[in-house]
């Protein structure tokens, strides 16, 4: 973290995901990320993760699709994936979505 003892990153210090994810801030039980107008796309690879998510749709839609499930997200929605769940995500108009990942997500 960059400034102010670690309580701010501003924009310039933060950094990019392999899946165009932008990383925000760190802290010791927790992380946040930023998906900033990704494009509409077919379902991303399924995958598990060792951490639980929580997200709120800014604006755009994505269908959520966990353990099976279909779960249609549009602006003003939150959402959950728990740790070590099969899910994925279909972008289905452009998205932008917050997430917080507990333990923090690897960067």
């Amino acid at each position: 973290m960059s400034e102010q003892n670690g309580y701010r990153v501003s924009r310039d210090d933060t950094t990019r995901g392999e899946n165009g994810e932008h990383h925000l801030i760190r802290g010791e039980h927790g992380s946040m990320r930023l998906w900033l107008r990704e494009e509409p796309n077919a379902d991303k690879p399924e995958r598990s993760q060792p951490y639980e998510t929580l997200g709120y749709v800014i604006e755009g839609r994505m269908d959520l699709i966990v353990n099976g499930e279909t779960v249609s997200l549009g602006p003003g929605d939150s959402y959950r994936v728990p740790r070590n769940t099969p899910h994925t995500f279909r972008i289905k108009e452009t998205l932008t979505a917050v997430e917080v990942t507990a333990p923090p997500a690897d960067r």
